[in-house]
């Protein structure tokens, strides 16, 4: 039992149904048990007495009106074999009995005298020669009480004993009712990632887990049709975007290779390459994520995180004219990380145009380290609690009254996600926030 309990202790007794079943085996066992046990021992205890009771009066009764008729049979019979038995009148009943003996009436009664216990079976109905005789049957049921405790003993025995053996049944029970839904749970663990999943209702009856593995079917085909259809729109998407993407560049390239091209055209010209460049990397960064793909740079190539934040910072170099606000690039290590150009751009991009759209007045300061990028501003910052939503999409800081969509963070999560990176916004010194972007 000690083995039992341990066992039922390191069990979910709120989510297993495995659990649950042994429970109830246990309690409706227990339960059944304890009242076949006490009924048993109340019945046996109540027949033992009463039998007893019926004989000792039965006897009683014969050899009063036995005695009525013929006084002289007290000399020649008992009035039950082995059971003490006294004729008196109510006169000299003090002499034999106690005198509480006087007030019992007819019948039957369980007495305790000195310890002991008594069955007293009472005649008062007869009489000789014109006088009341009372007969009297006592019997000493003492004993019965040991063999009672001893007859305990047994049924809490037996008690445990069944308490075990409703124990067994109730795991065996249990795992041939759980069988099936752990069969079903296992084939689901073994699902592929493949769009072509295997039908579950096909291996199982068709009871209440074949209705449920017939449920999970249909399920997992319309999650499947959605799928199919996302990817293949985002590749007609992605698809769509590189021509006109591709045409704008080259229309560039011939437009600076013209020799009349004035400064100001140029410079107009370079911001409208920057903006391709970028939209090109951002399609081509957001169909990864939405395949969930990892694209790698193949062999020894590495992207240098340095150049893209400088190109960056150019292109910002508009917004930032407009605004007493500077940017600080501080290479305390050379820095490069194996990862696509557009992906560590993009996520750079959203971290800078971050910093410099919610700085006011001040300097946005871009730190590189051995494995990190840190981003710090000095911007309006956000309070505690709005940290946490930061990733969240379409959540915009509430101090701030510029425009967005709120996904450029959501967007940087997740591809820091795809690429186990670690992205991390605190409160610094001053009242801005720093970023800061960690490479595995």
């Amino acid at each position: 039992m000690v083995l039992v309990t341990m066992y039922l202790t390191r069990m979910n007794f709120r989510s297993s149904i495995k659990s649950r079943i042994i429970i109830g085996f246990l309690a409706f066992s227990t339960l059944l048990t304890t009242l076949f046990a006490i009924s048993s021992l109340s019945i046996r205890q109540y027949l033992h007495n009463e039998g007893i009771a019926q004989t000792f009066k039965d006897d009683l009764d014969s050899f009063m009106l036995r005695y009525s008729l013929d006084p002289t049979i007290i000399n020649k019979e008992q009035i039950s074999p082995n059971i003490e038995g006294i004729i008196t009148t109510p006169s000299r009943l003090h002499l034999d009995l106690p005198a509480n003996y006087a007030d019992l009436n007819e019948g039957t009664h369980v007495l305790t005298e000195a310890g002991k216990t008594f069955i007293v079976a009472v005649n008062k109905r007869h009489s000789v020669n014109n006088q009341p005789v009372w007969g009297f049957v006592k019997n000493d049921i003492s004993h019965m009480e040991s063999s009672s405790a001893t007859l305990y003993w047994v049924f809490t025995g037996m008690f445990f004993v069944f308490l075990l053996l409703a124990y067994i049944l109730a795991l065996f029970v249990s795992q041939r009712a759980l069988k099936p839904l752990s069969k079903l749970a296992s084939k689901l663990e073994n699902q592929t990632t493949d769009t072509h999943l295997e039908p579950l209702a096909p291996h199982f009856h068709a009871d209440e887990v074949g209705q449920v593995a017939k449920a999970l079917d249909s399920y997992a085909q319309r999650l499947t049709d959605y799928v199919v259809r996302d990817k293949e729109f985002n590749a007609d998407v992605s698809h769509e975007l590189r021509t006109p993407l591709t045409v704008i560049r080259s229309t560039v390239e011939l437009i600076k290779s013209n020799p009349k091209i004035t400064e100001k055209e140029l410079d107009r010209i370079n911001r409208i390459e920057r903006a391709s460049k970028q939209s090109t990397e951002l399609t081509e960064t957001l169909l990864l994520l939405a395949r969930e793909e990892r694209k790698e740079q193949q062999s020894h190539e590495r992207t240098q995180p340095g150049l893209i934040i400088r190109n960056i910072v150019d292109g910002f170099e508009p917004t930032l004219k407009l605004k007493p606000v500077t940017t600080k690039i501080t290479e305390n290590d050379w820095l490069q990380v194996k990862a696509p150009e557009s992906v560590v751009s993009v996520v750079l991009s959203n971290l800078i145009g971050n910093a410099i759209k919610y700085t006011t007045e001040g300097t946005v300061h871009i730190i590189l380290d051995k494995h990190s990028i840190t981003v710090e501003d000095e911007g309006v910052g956000v309070t505690e609690s709005e940290l946490p939503k930061l990733f969240d999409r379409h959540y915009r800081v509430g101090k701030s009254n510029s425009k967005g969509s709120g996904l450029g963070l959501a967007i940087v999560k997740r591809l820091c996600d795809l690429y186990n990176w670690k992205i991390e916004i605190k409160r610094n010194k001053t009242t801005g926030l720093s970023a800061t972007l960690t490479f595995d």
